[in-house]
């Protein structure tokens, strides 16, 4: 026998029939039933997609939390095979990613490069190499806590700290320009074992416990981290400036502020202008910094003027500036390209994967063959 369900005064049907009449209007379910329609979904694909964004994050934060716990433990020889491994894997697997580096160095190594099979190999072969040298600066990232500063300014060879010096010597401060070059962490590192007092700006993460465990790590010997986004940021950087100190930027992709649009490796390409003005607007000397890997533990890191090299007018002509801040950083990625760990697009002519070529590569892959790709014609 069917049980007859309760509907009284105390009942829960009737304690949401009273709810609904005090919002006093017909909720958008009961209408449409009432209009006869198929009631309106709440933003399914929506909802979807940032549920699996969220997993996605949380999935990569615990990933790093326990990588920053075991590597650390690991024996130091081991990194660079583990780094060979880890960064071949992700070679394999982040097609979009390889896609794009692959843009990337077109650029740099121009399109001739395809033009013979030894010319593609070596494309593919710098490509592969991004991805190893990325892997092994992230396992060296969860390991800086524990290297003494001793250790890191024993492993870099320096070479231009004159020009450092003789920037400083102005007493307004100095911008050091880099880019997404080489072993980054622990050039920065260096100049803080040698005594220096280092401001650098950082972009926003999406996920800010990502962002609070890597500056967690990176702040390990006192360099001082501030994300962008914000005026405390930039009144702290002219403030690192107006005490004679060091504020590094990369200027080779634009993330947030002030971008400029300029020729880069022959092709047009947003980068950010805040070096440029920054030194307009302080005075501040503006000096290359960069860094690349020998063989073994050894890094070789160079400074290189770049405001002061320029004839006095031109000193605080923001063109001008940002026309030798790109030909240094050309001038070491092309050196080293296999050191430029830049996934994302940075040109306007070719700023994504299109799908029939990143199809083409898969296809030309599994063939054993070498990919091609094309460019946009001038």
């Amino acid at each position: 026998m069917q049980r007859e369900r309760y509907s009284g005064p105390g009942s829960w049907l009737a304690k949401s029939q009273r709810d609904s009449q005090k919002a006093g209007a017909v909720q958008p379910f009961q209408r449409a039933r009432h209009l006869g329609k198929k009631a309106p979904q709440s933003n399914g694909p929506r909802h979807h997609k940032q549920r699996s964004w969220s997993l996605k994050t949380t999935t990569m934060y615990l990933l790093f939390r326990l990588a920053a716990v075991i590597v650390p433990r690991l024996p130091r020889r081991w990194l660079p095979p583990l780094s060979a491994l880890l960064g071949w894997l992700a070679w394999m697997v982040a097609i979009r990613a390889r896609r794009q580096a692959t843009i990337n160095m077109l650029h740099v190594l121009g399109p001739e490069v395809q033009a013979t099979r030894l010319g593609r190999r070596r494309l593919r072969r710098t490509v592969r190499r991004m991805f190893i040298n990325n892997a092994r600066n992230y396992l060296e990232g969860f390991c800086l806590p524990y290297v003494p500063v001793e250790e890191i300014a024993s492993n870099i060879i320096p070479g231009g700290e004159e020009h450092l010096a003789a920037a400083l010597a102005r007493g307004k401060g100095v911008l050091i320009v880099s880019a997404h070059f080489g072993p980054f962490d622990y050039l920065s590192q260096w100049l803080v074992a040698r005594g220096y007092e280092l401001v650098i700006p950082v972009e926003q993460l999406k996920d800010r416990r990502m962002l609070e465990l890597m500056l967690s790590l990176r702040c390990s010997h006192g360099i001082k981290y501030l994300p962008v986004g914000n005026g405390t940021a930039m009144r702290a950087i002219l403030r690192t400036l107006r005490q004679n100190q060091l504020v590094l930027i990369t200027a080779d992709r634009a993330v947030v502020g002030q971008s400029v649009e300029m020729p880069f490796f022959g092709a047009t390409a947003r980068l950010p202008g805040g070096p440029a003005m920054l030194a307009q607007r302080t005075g501040a000397a503006l000096v290359g910094a960069f860094g690349w890997r020998l063989e073994g533990r050894r890094m070789q890191g160079e400074f290189t003027p770049i405001s002061l090299a320029l004839p006095e007018e031109e000193q605080q002509n923001p063109e001008a500036l940002m026309r030798s801040i790109v030909q240094v950083m050309e001038r070491y990625i092309r050196a080293h390209p296999e050191q430029w760990l830049v996934f994302a697009p940075v040109w306007l002519d070719h700023p994504a994967a299109s799908p029939e070529d990143q199809g083409h590569q898969i296809r030309a892959e599994e063939s054993g063959e070498e990919p091609t790709f094309s460019l946009p014609k001038e």
